[in-house]
This record gives structure tokens, sequence and C-alpha cells, in this order.
């Protein structure tokens, strides 16, 4: 009898290689199914934002402001006599831009302002007659389509998707100060 070493160890070595190639399989499959994943999300983000900007052009057309000034218009609507931090904190703006939306409605004649009484350094906002009108004028939802739609989702649903967009803004940013420093040309 021979004392050389049999077959199996070769076997084992095809059965490796069999392995390794299911594995190399498993991953193309995986990353196929994340691309796919990835480019269904994308889809998703432009299904919200395209359907957001066309109900922004709806608003534009049946009552000649944009979307954002409208919600302003019914934020002041419903709490007469705030003030422009008041509206700031409500639609999740910086002051200067609440300040620019009041601007706009002001021009318009949509609101006014008033002073306080008590302190003549707070303006408080108040909606005109032109203003009721342009609300009963205008689509629906007043706050737009993506705030109608956040406010309809439980609180554990918010709380997933607040925690994801988290993560998803991070890597955003940390991929914007990598891409700071470098010229077009990436050198």
């Amino acid at each position: 009898m021979s004392t050389q070493p049999t077959r199996p160890t070769s076997r084992r070595r095809n059965g490796a290689k069999r392995k390794i190639s299911g594995s190399a399989s498993g991953r193309a499959s995986a990353q196929a199914s994340r691309a796919a994943l990835e480019l269904q999300t994308l889809q998703a983000f432009r299904l919200l934002f395209g359907t957001a900007r066309r109900h922004d052009a709806d608003v534009r057309r049946a009552a000649a402001i944009s979307g954002s000034q409208l919600w302003a218009l019914s934020e002041i609507a419903r709490s007469q006599g705030m003030s422009v931090n008041d509206l700031a904190e409500r639609m999740a703006l910086h002051q200067t831009t609440a300040s620019n939306l009041v601007n706009a409605l002001t021009e318009e004649k949509l609101i006014r302002r008033v002073r306080d009484a008590a302190d003549q350094r707070v303006v408080r906002l108040h909606v005109t007659t032109e203003g009721k009108r342009k609300l009963l004028r205008a689509p629906g939802p007043y706050t737009g389509l993506l705030v109608d739609a956040l406010r309809h989702l439980d609180t554990e649903e918010l709380a997933r998707l607040h925690k994801s967009l988290g993560v998803l803004t991070a890597v955003m940013r940390d991929a914007a100060t990598d891409a700071a420093g470098e010229t077009l040309t990436g050198e």
C-alpha cells in the first residue's frame, strides 16, 4: 500500500474554492441588492421633492404667492398678533428668513405689522382682509405637502425617519467638508 496522501485534500481545496466562489456570488448579489435599494431610495427622494415642487407651483398659480409665504400667512392667521420670532419658531426657520417672508407678505398687503402697545420694540403680525381672501383661494394644505405628511406619521415612524436623516446629513456634511479643499480637477 502506498503511504502518499489521498485525494480528499484536493477535494477540500475544491470545496474551499466552491465556498469562496459561492461567497463571491453572495457578495455580488448583496451588492446588486444594495444598489437597487439605493436607487429606490433616490427615487423616493425625487418623488418627495418633485411632488413638493408641483404643489408649490399649484400654490403660485392659484394664490400668486409661494408655498412658504402661504404657510407663513396661515400661521399668522392662526395666531393673530404673533411676532416674527414666533413665526420663525413655528416654521423652523432662521429669524432673518422669517423676516424676509414677513416683508414679502407686507408688500403684498396680505399682513400688517403693528407695534406692541406695552413694548414698542415688539412688532405683532396680523392678517389683512386681502390675506384672508388669499387663504380661501389657495390650495391646501397650507403648510405644504411635506410638512403635512410628517404630521401624519406616528411618533415612532417620525423618530426613525429623523434619526436616519440625521445619519444621511452627517455623511453628506462629511463629504462636503472633504471636497471643500479640492480643486475642480480633484488635485
